[in-house]
């Protein structure tokens, strides 16, 4: 995948997750906001060609993009993202945990995206 498919399919993600509630559907919103954030990280990795295949490789970019874009709570908006993944596995966090993580998580897909091709 290229950059922009990237940015496309964060974007899709997030749609999917607007049609999916804190309720029933925390496991699984969880999980494509987490699929939103690794998608919009992938995509600077890519134009940036910096490693970007695992997890941990993830976290790098997430600290690169404080540098590179000027985005001070890039690594701490990634971590909401990485949460709301654990959170699909093992259902724990709350409603409002799951919202307050959405936030961070919308905040990082929309900054990283507006920095790729810019």
């Amino acid at each position: 995948m290229d950059e922009r498919e990237h940015v496309q399919a964060a974007f899709h993600f997030l749609e999917i997750a607007d049609t999916l509630d804190t309720g029933r559907g925390a496991l699984a919103k969880s999980e494509m906001l987490w699929c939103a954030a690794a998608h919009v990280a992938k995509a600077i990795a890519v134009q940036e060609r910096w490693d970007h295949w695992g997890h941990a490789e993830l976290f790098d970019v997430a600290g690169k993009i404080i540098r590179h874009v000027g985005y001070a709570d890039a690594f701490r908006d990634f971590s909401a993202a990485d949460r709301l993944h654990k959170n699909m596995y093992q259902g724990n966090l709350s409603a409002n945990e799951i919202l307050e993580a959405e936030s961070k998580v919308r905040q990082f897909v929309n900054r990283v995206a507006n920095a790729v091709n810019d």
